[in-house]
């Protein structure tokens, strides 16, 4: 599966958040979906029993819930 990083730039000027600040979460957010896509294609290539895959099942995790958590506060504004 191929995510692909919304655009939440209609959130800029929102009171309370500076305009760095949420560009940066916003940076910080398109890293994590470029992170995933590159994850999930990897685990797609390595046998499931091998040390590497569990290590980037682990890190998989940690992007792919950066993804979505940020994901989720932008669509809740």
């Amino acid at each position: 599966m191929i995510y692909t990083a919304k655009n939440y730039e209609h959130l800029l000027g929102i009171p309370g958040f500076s305009h760095e600040l949420l560009t940066n979460h916003f940076r910080l957010y398109e890293g994590y979906v470029k992170n995933v896509n590159i994850f999930f294609e990897n685990l797609s290539q390595i046998e499931k029993t091998s040390l590497s895959y569990s290590e980037l099942k682990r890190r998989f995790g940690w992007e792919f819930d950066g993804m979505r958590l940020h994901a989720l506060n932008y669509e809740t504004q």
